[in-house]
């Protein structure tokens, strides 16, 4: 009986191990290959990258995945029809092929080869001249809408060539960071605004006008008043006028810079990995966006929160929101991503010089009245970053540096036109003077 019994186990491990544990095996009795894939191209070609796509294979059991060539080496494997090569050199030929793999490990002969030549950094800082506020507000203007996925997720080397970008215009090198950022199918234009008194000048950096990845728009001044404000609008198209209120007060307070994001947060399909759910883009309670800007690690609005923290000293993040104002709640909500109370409390000193300019205005801040839990922006990964979590998509902050302002505002007080955004404008000018 235990000779029995020894058998009959080991016969079950043996099946638990085929057959279980979440191990992918091959049918070794499958000796048909898959048929070449067909049809492949390449699309989108910039110094740096090109898109990949191509007819799928067919195959008796069924194929498993692709294997992309560049330059007779294998590349990378991937189980779509498409793949994004990252990581060329500019103005050099390579050579791509894509064979197909089956689940039984048969692989097909190649596709057909192609010849593809990243195109040349020929790019130079572009100049151009007038009101920013009218410059920026037509990007913003055309900015997609909450359908299309045009937003396109950045790869970890294309975040890595966005910071360096950064880095050269915050230590002045405009000529390197011009060249970086066409990698990226971005260009930098120098703005001068003719509409002020010294006229003021401006780092813009923009996509280029054949559009690839609507990561947003970003703005630094050449030589700011107000050298550790950044202003921040993260949700342009969904927060009525949160982008052109963002813009008045950059300019009217010559802040060292502006975010702007590149679609309505609800662009892309996919979701973020990131913790927290909204029902803004969807009746029933979900995951957070890709293209949602104030909930999302992976992206170039994170990039520059996380460089921008990093290098300029004492920079304070002013996070501008808006949302519909229910009976019980106040005309202003603010947070600085937390319930503690920092040692510079600006959520405080914004809310005093805001109801110098409009007493009628009413407010929660969620670090003073402790029970409100109503758009308090707890999720929000640029807080949850200036607040030196270390896992800013997954993690709420517990403690505050106070550099970190999220303020949501109701319409018709602050956002509705520029009488309301000339009050949280003279409010910042006050607070950071």
């Amino acid at each position: 009986m235990k000779i029995h019994r020894y058998f009959f186990l080991m016969n079950f491990i043996l099946i638990y191990a085929c057959s279980g544990g979440g191990a992918e095996v091959e049918d070794t009795s499958d000796k048909m290959p898959p048929t070449v894939p067909k049809n492949l191209i390449g699309t989108n070609v910039t110094t740096t990258s090109i898109d990949l796509n191509w007819t799928a294979s067919t195959d008796n059991i069924g194929v498993r995945s692709y294997s992309v060539f560049k330059d007779n080496e294998a590349l990378v494997s991937t189980r779509t029809l498409g793949h994004t090569v990252n990581g060329l050199e500019e103005d050099t030929t390579y050579a791509f092929k894509v064979r197909a793999k089956d689940t039984a490990g048969n692989e097909s002969g190649f596709s057909n080869v192609i010849s593809v030549k990243t195109n040349k950094n020929t790019a130079t800082l572009t100049s151009a001249s007038g009101n920013i506020e009218t410059y920026l507000g037509n990007f913003i203007d055309g900015v997609p809408g909450d359908t299309g996925n045009n937003y396109k997720v950045p790869t970890a080397i294309q975040l890595e060539t966005w910071g360096l970008v950064i880095d050269a215009v915050l230590n002045d090198a405009i000529s390197e960071a011009v060249l970086k950022s066409s990698e990226v199918n971005y260009q930098i234009t120098e703005f001068t605004d003719t509409s002020v008194s010294p006229n003021l000048v401006f780092y813009i950096l923009e996509e280029k006008s054949t559009k690839l990845n609507y990561w947003g728009t970003y703005v630094f001044s050449k030589t700011p008043t107000r050298g550790t404000l950044i202003i921040q609008a993260p949700h342009i198209k969904n927060d009525t006028n949160t982008g052109k209120q963002a813009v008045y007060c950059f300019k009217n307070n010559n802040a060292k810079a502006v975010f702007i994001s590149g679609t309505h947060r609800c662009n892309h399909s996919s979701h973020s990995s990131c913790s927290g759910t909204t029902t803004t883009c969807n009746s029933g309670a979900e995951s957070f966006r890709v293209s949602d800007m104030a909930h999302n690690t992976n992206s170039v609005f994170q990039k520059t929160t996380e460089k921008v923290f990093k290098i300029v000293s004492n920079s304070v993040f002013i996070q501008l929101h808006g949302f519909g104002k229910k009976s019980t709640d106040p005309y202003v909500i603010m947070s600085n991503g937390t319930r503690e109370v920092p040692s510079t409390d600006y959520a405080v000193l914004i809310k005093e010089a805001l109801l110098v300019e409009d007493n009628s205005l009413t407010f929660k801040l969620a670090h003073i009245d402790t029970n409100w839990t109503r758009l308090i922006g707890f999720t929000n990964t640029q807080g949850r970053l200036v607040n030196k979590v270390s896992d800013p998509c997954g993690s709420s902050a517990t403690t505050s540096t106070g550099r970190f302002i999220h303020v949501e505002q109701e319409k018709s007080k602050l956002r509705n036109d520029v009488a309301g955004w000339a009050k949280m404008s003279n409010a910042l000018k006050s607070v950071f003077n």
